[in-house]
């Protein structure tokens, strides 16, 4: 069979991103005794398929299950089975990459066009991975208190964010879910685009760790319709 080294070579590197997305997802670390012996497994797969199709059929779907299962094994069973139905669907969304690469791979043209296809697929995921862990690394723990009432919440740091009041304190935005804080003042906020008056509310504390450290900052409430539960500005971690 021509090209049988280029159909493992492609189906392991399409079988490594797969476990890389469920992994990502599922932020688990990569055991990579489990995964060897995953790799072995699906280039045993392939070599079945293609030199003894018929022998491999029935035990097909079985076989896809076990080499899903494989790179994923840990002691909490339930989030094996999910990251192996993650791995399994995406395996399932392109047809099954055994099958696809043994009808394609006798074209050389086709080939090519596969091979740019798959570093197409790994470089908008790459870039999709660094703009994700860029805002995540944005995020922040909070903790508000006041009162009795107290809250431990994630933050998200907007860097284009400065706004602050007349007198320098930070304006911090909350959603509207929470509910916290004695009311202080009203303020008029201007933007690119409009100008708008808002409320400001105090609280006893507001801290936000930074470097396994709770630190203390004077700030003054609002409430916005945001999609995470705190954002705030550069300006409260001193940029």
């Amino acid at each position: 069979m021509r090209y049988i080294e280029i159909i493992i070579l492609l189906n392991l590197v399409i079988h490594l991103c797969f476990i890389g997305v469920a992994n990502y997802i599922f932020k688990q670390k990569k055991n990579k005794y489990w995964i060897l012996l995953s790799c072995i497994l699906d280039i045993f797969y392939v070599v079945m398929y293609v030199y003894f199709p018929y022998v491999l059929e029935p035990y097909k779907y079985l076989a896809i299950c076990w080499i899903s299962i494989t790179p994923f094994i840990k002691k909490e069973f339930h989030r094996t089975l999910l990251m192996a139905f993650v791995y399994f669907l995406l395996n399932f969304t392109l047809g099954g990459s055994a099958e696809i690469l043994y009808s394609i791979i006798s074209n050389f043209l086709a080939v090519c066009i596969s091979l740019a296809v798959i570093m197409l697929l790994l470089s908008v995921f790459a870039l999709y991975k660094k703009v994700h862990i860029n805002h995540t690394s944005l995020m922040y723990d909070i903790y508000i208190e006041d009162g009795n009432q107290s809250y431990f919440l994630n933050g998200y740091c907007d860097t284009g964010n400065f706004l602050s009041t007349d007198d320098n304190i930070p304006i911090v935005f909350l959603n509207r879910k929470i509910h916290i804080g004695r009311y202080k003042k009203s303020i008029v906020v201007h933007t690119v685009s409009l100008e708008q008056q808002i409320s400001l509310y105090e609280v006893k504390e507001f801290k936000i760790k930074i470097k396994n450290k709770y630190v203390k900052k004077d700030v003054y409430l609002a409430y916005a319709d945001i999609s995470c539960m705190v954002m705030f500005g550069l300006n409260i971690l001193g940029g």
